[in-house]
């Protein structure tokens, strides 16, 4: 039996520059769409995993082609809400020389962010997700709610965890989401008390915490209670935990062209891994391998007959 996984987070549309070698924000635009969970879902699809996903649209021509987007990349969308007199949200990718990205946002009051406002709405989001093996959120997931909304997610949370739900978190912190750190270290210790596979960036932590290490971090989550975790340090591989033992995993160097997506990817290739029986260590090369191909092109998504994936 296959096992199901229940993404939560938002989708934006992307626009991204068509012409790298001039210069200036106004010039040419392509448009697609993007964000840190549906980047995740789709690459799970791809990789052969049941995904859902779990986000708000507006009743927009823009949400309803976003909604066939991802049915063609096999997410089902079943649990998605569709809010009246709503749009979706957007951000403009900035892609330096060296391949780094900057993003400017227009997302305040987007539908996902008020997914969770409506007390007996969220319940209802949740009863319908009870039954998935695994339920994956971010930082970012936490980030674009409100203070009620969000303590509303975490009860919700650990009711599910109670009924024998299995939570994977993504830290991916970004400070300009958040009204202050120490809000932000509070959700993020919250969620990581909740948390069964966390699997955060050390660049990230460290910016949030303070901390040190990657050895620093990884004692902090574990400290959480967390059994199950991947550090992720970029091109200097990851730092993984999984029934006592650390193992220290390379990543292959690439030159990258855009590194959108590389953190999502890489979550993908490795809970597709683990979910088929993968041990933690072939798990992560896994990730490193997608997320290797993933920057080697530009956006979030990259064309599917680039991946070369076997299915789970």
């Amino acid at each position: 039996m296959s096992l199901s996984v229940a993404v939560i987070g938002e989708c934006m549309l992307e626009l991204t520059h068509a012409d790298r070698a001039s210069q200036g924000i106004a010039r040419p635009m392509n448009m697609s769409y993007g964000g840190d969970s549906i980047n995740t879902s789709i690459y799970l699809s791809r990789s052969g995993v049941a995904v859902s996903y779990v986000t708000a649209l507006g009743d927009d021509a823009t949400s309803d082609w976003l909604l066939k987007q991802w049915q063609g990349e096999g997410v089902d969308c079943s649990l998605v809400d569709r809010m009246a007199n709503s749009v979706p949200g957007m951000y403009m990718v900035n892609v330096a020389d060296d391949g780094e990205r900057s993003f400017l946002y227009w997302r305040k009051n987007s539908p996902a962010s008020r997914m969770f406002d409506d007390q007996d709405r969220a319940v209802q989001h949740f009863a319908k997700i009870a039954d998935y093996d695994y339920l994956y959120l971010s930082g970012i997931s936490l980030a674009i709610l409100g203070s009620e909304s969000r303590e509303r997610v975490m009860r919700l949370l650990e009711r599910y965890r109670q009924n024998g739900g299995k939570i994977i978190f993504d830290g991916n912190y970004r400070p300009k989401l958040w009204s202050n750190a120490e809000q932000a270290q509070n959700a993020y210790i919250q969620m990581y008390k909740l948390t069964d596979i966390a699997l955060p960036t050390v660049d990230d932590e460290i910016e949030l915490f303070g901390y040190s290490s990657a050895e620093q971090v990884m004692q902090a989550v574990k400290d959480c209670g967390v059994t199950e975790i991947v550090v992720k340090m970029g091109g200097d591989g990851c730092l993984a935990l999984s029934d006592g033992v650390v193992s220290n995993v390379a990543a292959e160097v690439v030159e990258p062209v855009d590194t959108t997506a590389a953190g999502d990817s890489f979550n993908a290739g490795y809970i597709a891994s683990r979910l088929g029986g993968a041990s933690n260590v072939e798990a992560c090369s896994a990730g490193h391998d997608l997320a290797s191909k993933v920057i080697q092109h530009p956006g979030a998504i990259i064309p599917a007959e680039s991946m070369d994936l076997a299915k789970v």
